[in-house]
This record gives C-alpha cells, structure tokens and sequence, in this order.
C-alpha cells in the first residue's frame, strides 16, 4: 500500500499529540495525549487492511523521509 503524502502529514501532526500510535484497520487514525487531554482523528486516503502500532512516531517518519514514495507490506 502506498502512503500519501497528505498521511504523512497527518503522522506528523499526531507525533506532536503522541510519539506512540495504534492504528486500527480501516481508514480512519486516532491518537490522544499521554494526559489524555488531546484527542484527534483523521480520516485518510488509505485503507489499513489490519491493525498495527508505531512505537516511535518520530522515528518512523524519520525513516520514510528518505524514500519519495512509501509502500508499506503487511504480510
């Protein structure tokens, strides 16, 4: 699946909100604070076909910056 870049940038905004994030299958992305005073959600381009977490927001998208197009494989 390729990731788009309006995604990345809504990776980017909900690393600001949390540095962990569960995403559940579907195309919709949520996150709070470790406080639990911040909530978002984002509906995507994309369709997760199931679910996954990112440990380390940041990182990740550190990792993916240096590819122009990203394909995530979930076998």
């Amino acid at each position: 699946m390729k990731l788009s870049n309006d995604t990345r940038e809504v990776l980017k905004n909900f690393s600001t909100i949390n540095q962990n994030l569960l995403v559940k299958n579907g195309n919709v992305i949520n996150t709070m604070s470790a406080m639990k005073n911040i909530v978002a959600s984002a509906d995507v381009k994309e369709v997760f076909p199931q679910d996954f977490a990112i440990y380390d927001l940041n990182e990740f998208l550190a990792a993916i910056s240096l590819f122009d197009t990203v394909d995530l494989d979930f076998k």
